[in-house]
């Protein structure tokens, strides 16, 4: 089957990672404001919508895809009413526009394959992922590099975000740090006081994404993140881990 990674980028940025027969997913789309003018040529792929979902916007959107040659829309990244949900997926399919709604706000009657984030801190992978196929049969991966310092108790269980330059200092004041099986992405120690980062390199997506393919998943999109140099983009470009 495979496993493909679908690089998640500003619209800006899309160019660096354009590949033949790569997919894309551009993240220039939010229904809490106007849709912008298309900034590049690139076409197809996927839309990544940000912002709360709401109905009225759903022919827009499916306008937008047609007029682009997306056929894949991802959307949910903020709480919305379950009628809303339905209107919006309903209008899209309609139009012949795949839905991919996150795992938080996915609901029975939707038609839409669900987006499960791998970011996670307790539990196991591959328990979460087993649960979400048999809520719904298509999942995709949010395949993001986890950088998160854990107060130990952490009452929230998700953690302080990290900057790059903030993670390799703390890393060289922990212990060495190991491979957690249940979590699926690397661990450092730290004392006085005890905290935990999590974090994730280029080998931990691709474990991530071979348990994926075991348990019967084959897409995920892998977010760039707009810190990202322009170097690190074109070393991007040659890590294995987003090509399709």
């Amino acid at each position: 089957m495979g496993f493909t990674f679908i690089p998640a980028a500003e619209e800006h940025r899309l160019p660096s990672l354009a590949a033949p027969g790569r997919g894309l997913a551009t993240l220039a789309y939010s229904l809490d404001r106007p849709f912008p003018a298309p900034r590049q040529g690139l076409r197809g792929g996927c839309m990544v919508l940000g912002g709360r979902v709401r109905s009225g916007r759903a022919a827009e959107t499916a306008n937008e895809c047609r007029r682009r040659g997306i056929g894949t829309a991802v959307f949910g990244f903020s709480p919305c009413p379950g009628l809303e949900l339905l209107r919006f997926c309903e209008t899209l399919r309609r139009r012949g526009i795949r839905c991919v709604v996150t795992e938080a706000v996915w609901q029975e009657g939707c038609g839409a394959a669900m987006l499960v984030s791998t970011a996670i801190s307790g539990g196991t992978l591959t328990e979460r992922l087993r649960a979400a196929r048999e809520r719904c049969g298509e999942v995709w991966l949010d395949l993001e590099r986890t950088r998160r310092l854990f107060p130990l108790p952490c009452p929230d269980g998700n953690g302080s975000p990290l900057s790059p330059g903030e993670l390799e200092q703390l890393l060289s004041q922990g212990d060495a740090p190991f491979f957690s099986e249940a979590l699926q992405c690397r661990v450092s120690v730290l004392s006085s006081p005890v905290r935990f980062l999590l974090y994730d390199d280029g080998e931990t997506l691709w474990r991530k994404a071979a348990l994926a393919e075991r348990l019967g998943i084959s897409k995920g999109l892998l977010l760039i993140p707009e810190e990202w140099s322009e170097a690190e983009l074109i070393q991007a470009e040659k890590n294995p881990a987003i090509q399709g």
